[in-house]
């Protein structure tokens, strides 16, 4: 996860700058807070901790809104110190701040971290990184992700520009905020009203996103809008003196702060209601620490040798956040971060690269500024010549400066999703896949006259249902279907639970599509088939039903069941209830049901694991263990008191003596093309054991009647 300091102004004492009364001041002059500083390195450390290994600090992702909050309060004060200019070079200025305080040390590192993806990821992976970097070069990378990836999934920590998202944010925070204190002047009073308009909006806005569409709630800016600006709204009731009453300030206020801000970083949820309601305390407690201020003499913590440390990671919070989280990825798919001595490099490298920019790019722009209009074209040049730069690394130079010893580790070939046809020579192809997220009718649905492969006169049908981990399940049933003469029929959804009742959601919104598709293909089966037949049911349970991923963390994917929002458990019971029901109108029918156990996920995507011990992608046995034994228990529930209703469980197969993944074979074959879908050698490696699985529960015999095939 990554998370972007707000350092807003043009100088280090100026960006916690505050009214020079404290907490609750009215007068009008500004001086420099370092707690303010020190408190943006805390957050900082925070950051950098969960991005080594986020089980040393689960809520270390909590930094964003301690940087959210922190960019509001003092953009705020930017805005009133310059109150009295007029508005059209009050407003230039507060731009070309920005512009020079922020843009040199990201460009460099957008243009310096593109070089290292062009060298060191395979270049079939490098293309969806480049189309980050060009959109974070104009503050849109939080739209362009939140329509591309899941957040929580563990392939977004092999995205070095991931960490981008929030530099969009605050960017476009930027962009609007001034522009509607213009519209109503920058009169302290008459701000107040605004403020709380938008504090009450965009907390709403985020809290319903985040129980309905939770990537939105994550990356949009109007749903982290009202972090910022409750920031400057404190500050705004502190010039009223609203909120100075000594009880606000001091020494109790801020250790009421320190305790939430504690409890923020160790115990918040990444997947439970965040960020609303999830994300109060690390707001609150942030609120508190700058309401207390400093104590006498400036003082804020009991150690001089604490606040000199924390005040120099504030001020490189922002370079250093900068470069760290690229170092870590790009170390991730090289490397590797599971050792003491990777983290140690990491570190490392992230503060040498921090310092060396700090002091190289951001300092002399701030200390030696130019015209504005000098700075303005230079800008423009900058970026331009940035954009055209990194265009060629994505297409004409693509691969040519890429120093890996595999270029390709997961070939074309091996990627079931990029077949088609799906299974050669069949009419089972990529249409037979209705796409996530698209309309479910009589026209989107699967063919079943083309999607599927014919068989021997009276064999059972296999009808293959589910999302794409029924389709990577293709290839093993192509090799046992053409040794046992079965005919295969195959209709999916991606990123789609098959359950006629359950909605869940998908990137920004509920997947109704997806339900009508389960009810509409469930109804069809029945149909279709004849007693029996079998209805094979495969899809990614541990991301529904299992609740934990390969690193041990909730899921907790947002799924209904109508308009109410069910808990995980509920999920687990609606879904087995469902199974059920469907079985028993199978069984009336003489129709046979198998379900698959969701095969392990891997710890990271095997194309950044290429050490030659593969132990970075394997995951933890005992996870792994976990998540099937999850799973496992509620096919069982499904399964119990019908006996048209089998279970297939393909782990042992995928698992080694040390009940660790296997991902790849000794000769480099892959197993898995990503951390969840395996390849088609994986596929097949399992058509031996399912083909024995077939015979030991009766289902591979003709059907009852011998009748011909439909």
């Amino acid at each position: 996860m990554a998370v972007a300091p707000a350092v807003t102004s043009t100088g280090a004492a100026a960006a916690a700058s505050v009214p020079a009364s404290g907490g609750g001041g009215k007068g009008g002059g500004f001086a420099y807070r370092p707690d303010i500083d020190a408190l943006r390195g805390a957050a900082m450390l925070a950051v950098l901790v969960f991005h080594l290994n986020k089980g040393w600090l689960p809520g270390g992702f909590t930094g964003v809104d301690i940087f959210f909050v922190i960019s509001g309060y003092v953009v705020m004060g930017s805005l009133l110190g310059q109150a009295s200019k007029p508005l059209w070079p009050r407003l230039g200025n507060f731009y070309l701040r920005r512009v020079r305080r922020l843009l040199p040390n990201l460009l460099v590192c957008l243009g310096v971290t593109s070089l290292g993806v062009a060298m060191l990821i395979p270049p079939l992976e490098s293309g969806p990184y480049f189309n980050v970097a060009l959109k974070a070069l104009f503050g849109w990378s939080n739209n362009f992700l939140m329509g591309q990836v899941d957040y929580f999934a563990t392939d977004a920590d092999l995205n070095p520009f991931l960490h981008t998202w929030s530099l969009g944010v605050e960017q476009q925070f930027y962009l609007v905020f001034p522009l509607l204190m213009v519209g109503i002047g920058y009169g302290v009073r008459r701000s107040v009203p605004l403020l709380v308009a938008l504090v009450v909006l965009s907390l709403g806005a985020s809290w319903w996103w985040t129980q309905n569409a939770p990537m939105a709630a994550f990356f949009l800016m109007p749903s982290r809008l009202w972090e910022l600006t409750v920031g400057s709204l404190l500050l705004v009731a502190q010039r009223r003196g609203l909120v100075g009453a000594s009880w606000l300030q001091g020494r109790w206020p801020r250790l009421a702060g320190a305790a939430l801000l504690l409890w923020a970083v160790v115990m918040t949820s990444e997947r439970e209601g965040f960020p609303v309601p999830g994300v109060l305390p690390a707001v609150v407690g942030t609120l508190l620490v700058l309401q207390a201020g400093p104590g006498e003499g400036g003082r804020f913590l009991p150690g001089r040798w604490l606040e000199r440390f924390l005040l120099t990671c504030g001020l490189l919070s922002y370079s250093l956040y900068l470069w760290h989280w690229p170092v870590i990825v790009l170390l991730r798919w090289t490397w590797g971060m599971e050792t003491w001595w990777q983290y140690v490099v990491a570190v490392a490298g992230s503060v040498v690269l921090a310092v060396a920019a700090y002091g190289l790019v951001e300092q002399p722009v701030r200390r030696y500024p130019l015209k504005w209009w000098w700075e303005t074209l230079l800008a423009l040049l900058a970026v331009g010549g940035l954009w055209i730069g990194i265009d060629a690394l994505h297409h004409q130079f693509r691969g040519l400066l890429f120093q890996g010893k595999d270029a390709d580790p997961v070939p074309i070939s091996e990627r079931v999703h990029a077949l088609n046809p799906l299974i050669p020579g069949t009419g089972i192809t990529s249409d037979c896949t209705v796409a996530s997220g698209k309309p479910y009718n009589a026209t989107t649905r699967p063919n079943f006259d083309k999607c599927n492969r014919p068989g021997l006169p009276g064999a059972r049908e296999i009808f293959l249902l589910g999302d794409s981990h029924a389709q990577h399940l293709l290839p093993m049933l192509d090799a046992v279907t053409a040794r046992t003469g079965q005919r295969l029929t195959f209709a999916a959804m991606g990123a789609c639970l098959i359950d006629p009742q359950l909605t869940v959601t998908w990137q920004q919104g509920r997947y109704e599509s997806c339900r009508q598709f389960s009810d509409g293909e469930m109804e069809r089966s029945l149909q279709r088939l004849q007693p029996g037949d079998i209805v094979l049911v495969s899809g990614f349970l541990h991301n529904y039903l299992a609740s934990n991923d390969v690193e041990g963390r909730g899921y907790g994917a947002p799924t209904y069941l109508g308009e109410r929002r069910l808990r995980i458990a509920e999920v687990r019971r609606a879904w087995v209830g469902g199974m059920r029901a469907y079985a028993e109108r199978l069984a009336a029918q003489g129709i046979q049901l198998v379900l698959v156990v969701d095969n392990p996920s891997l710890a990271r995507e095997p194309v950044a694991c290429q050490d030659p011990a593969g132990s970075s992608c394997a995951g933890d046995a005992a996870t792994t263990a976990r998540m099937r034994a999850t799973l496992g228990g509620l096919l069982a529930q499904v399964t119990a008191g019908l006996p048209n209703v089998h279970v297939f469980d393909p782990t042992p197969y995928l698992v080694g003596p040390d009940g660790r993944v296997v991902y790849r074979r000794p000769d480099g074959t892959p197993l898995y093309a990503d951390s969840h879908h395996l390849s088609v050698s994986g596929s097949r490696s399992l058509a031996a054991p399912f083909e024995r699985f077939l015979q030991q529960q009766g289902l591979t015999s003709p059907r009852p009647t011998a009748s011909p095939s439909p």
